[in-house]
């Protein structure tokens, strides 16, 4: 098998607001200086339609799919080869990773969260098989023939179902040491758009249920749905309110 290096990457990203693409992933260093490119996806009615117009963009096989609210340290690309590097070397099988993955009720990996001002998570000591994954970013070593499943509706749950997919198919999914700065409002509702990706991806791995995801589990009874936007009530909705800097982010977090 062919070694990864950084001329098989690219990164896809969903964007429906050009000021947070800028002020967060495209000044990403990497992004910036030409090493890492951005195929950029406007105005697509679901987040799995995007990626998979934007995979139609590009024949490269390490596909970062990056929420727009995201921003890669100096240095991530470099990280990303050595990692993934490793991983390929320990499972040979493996088609999908992140920095932020789910197994059972534990979260591995780390990330910077705006929201809470804090990091998430801790430093790993290698790689850890998971079956489910946050969305702010997703590495998926990319066969000839993937597809995301665009009858999953909205924008939410497809990081649960590209590890299930990997999984089903007997292939790896795993959360890595790749640490970012998730640039993220706060979420007011589990209603709407993620019930029904809930209930649609419920339904699609029923055999395999239950599944943690980073907000709820899916499970047969709808009541761990239910739990977790009782657990919302009284939120805030977003705000327009300017974001914060990512770079002064990424080094107060220790990742530059």
């Amino acid at each position: 098998m062919r070694p990864i290096s950084a001329d098989d990457f690219i990164v896809i990203v969903a964007s429906n607001n050009p000021a947070t693409l800028d002020g967060c992933l495209q000044r990403s260093p990497d992004v910036v200086s030409g090493a890492l490119p951005v195929i950029v996806v406007r105005d697509a009615p679901s987040m799995t339609v995007a990626y998979n117009r934007g995979l139609d963009r590009t024949d490269r096989t390490i596909c970062v799919f990056a929420h727009q609210d995201v921003y890669l340290p100096q240095g991530w690309l470099a990280r990303a080869v050595n990692i993934l590097g490793t991983l390929s070397q320990q499972d040979p099988d493996w088609e999908v990773a992140g920095p932020f993955g789910i197994s059972g009720p534990q979260q591995h990996g780390r990330v910077w969260d705006a929201v809470f001002d804090s990091e998430l998570g801790g430093a790993m000591a290698g790689p850890v098989p998971v079956t489910s994954f946050d969305e702010l970013l997703l590495i998926l070593r990319r066969r000839p023939d993937y597809r995301f499943d665009e009858a999953l509706p909205g924008f939410h749950l497809y990081g649960t179902d590209i590890a299930q997919t990997a999984l089903a198919g007997g292939r790896g999914a795993y959360a890595v040491d790749l640490p970012v700065v998730h640039n993220c409002r706060l979420v007011s509702s589990l209603r709407g758009d993620y019930a029904r990706a809930w209930h649609y991806t419920r339904r699609k791995w029923w055999s395999r249920l239950p599944i943690h995801t980073s907000c709820s589990r899916l499970s047969r009874k709808p009541w761990d749905l239910w739990r977790a936007q009782w657990a919302m009530r009284g939120r805030q909705p977003r705000t327009d309110e300017p974001l914060p800097d990512s770079v002064e982010m990424a080094r107060k977090a220790g990742y530059e």
